[in-house]
């Protein structure tokens, strides 16, 4: 098992201490290795704001990598709306030695992140295809290895989470699987979802059958942990489900 998404206290949210055992935890729960993904977030603040978080997290991974020869443990970034500004992102990558780029959006322009976002203060249907159009233009417009949490917004969209309909975007998924599977980009099965009120993966097996069906066969599997006890959590469950979809490897 691996663990392809994972934040250390270099991400803004979390708490001092939360990493502290990383890799005895990882030991532990019999991982053969996991990604150090920490927040990397353009268009948020002042331009670089992030870097500084990085080369911190680059430290902690080296370090990590010494005392765990038997782990493979790698050195990424979760890439935060990079197409609201290509040039703050590319910028923002620059010269650091990446094993790893997850993509991701948490927010669409002039909006907080969604996890920020007060219930009834916005048209839930308008808001989420505004969404998803961005992250078919993020997928267009950018480098990375593997698409971060696809239905992330649904984590916070109370009290709508479980009713919005996202079918009548479909023709907006099926772009982004395509555009995916044309450049060789992996789809990210997230597990941090079943540990929050929406009790899901994302994306869903619906989608993770549409990626499979416009051909993609690249998946990560991430826990988004947060904290050490976290890491890892769910891993097992979400292999069985990219088995039940067809999946053969990750």
């Amino acid at each position: 098992m691996m663990d392809s998404h994972l934040h250390t206290e270099c991400s803004f949210d979390c708490v001092p201490g939360c990493s502290d055992g990383l890799g005895e935890w990882a030991m532990a729960l019999g991982l053969s290795g996991f990604t150090v993904t920490d927040h990397l977030e353009i268009g948020v603040g002042q331009p670089g704001r992030f870097r500084q978080n990085l080369l911190d997290s680059l430290g902690y991974v080296r370090g990590l990598q010494k005392r765990f020869p038997m782990l493979d443990i790698g050195f990424g970034a979760e890439l935060g709306q990079p197409h609201h500004d290509l040039r703050e992102a590319a910028e923002a990558v620059s010269g650091l030695p990446l094993d790893f780029i997850l993509a991701s959006c948490h927010l669409v322009r002039g909006q907080p992140d969604f996890c920020d976002m007060a219930p009834g203060s916005y048209d839930p249907d308008a808001l989420l295809e505004q969404y998803f159009r961005e992250v078919l233009e993020l997928v267009r417009s950018v480098d990375f290895d593997s698409l971060a949490h696809l239905g992330y917004p649904l984590r916070y969209l109370k009290p709508y989470n479980r009713t919005v309909d996202l079918a009548q975007i479909d023709d907006v998924f099926a772009e982004i699987m395509k555009s995916l599977v044309a450049q060789g980009k992996a789809l990210e099965l997230n597990t941090g979802g079943l540990r929050m009120e929406i009790e899901a993966f994302t994306p869903s097996n619906k989608y993770l059958q549409m990626y499979k069906d416009y051909g993609g066969e690249m998946i990560t599997i991430g826990s988004d942990a947060e904290c050490c006890s976290d890491i890892g959590c769910d891993i097992q469950a979400g292999l069985e489900l990219l088995k039940s979809v067809g999946f053969k490897y990750f």
